[in-house]
Parts: structure tokens; C-alpha cells; sequence
């Protein structure tokens, strides 16, 4: 998993476009979250065994 870059301001920049940049980074962000903690959930379960038939 890699960190999701923050989107950089400048003075002169359409705050609105920045707004909407932000929002993205932060779902993209959460969506490897997510993703990181079904993956470790289910190397966890395996490790304990819950998958064996």
C-alpha cells in the first residue's frame, strides 16, 4: 500500500478544484483502506484456520 499524494494550493488556484482533488485523494485513500483490511482479515482467518472445510 503507497500513500495517496495530497493535492498541493496555490495562491491563484480555483479553490473549488482543490476541494474536489481533496475529496478524491481522501476516497482514494479510504478505498486502500478498506482494501488493506479485508485483505489482513482474510489472512488472518486463514492463519487461524476459520477457512477449512
Amino acid at each position: 500500500m503507497e500513500p495517496v499524494g495530497v493535492p498541493r494550493a496555490d495562491l491563484n488556484d480555483d479553490g473549488r478544484a482543490k476541494l474536489a482533488q481533496t475529496r478524491d485523494a481522501l476516497k482514494e485513500a479510504n478505498r486502500r483502506l478498506i482494501e488493506g483490511k479485508r485483505w489482513y482479515d482474510q489472512v488472518r482467518s486463514r492463519a487461524a484456520g476459520e477457512d477449512r472445510p
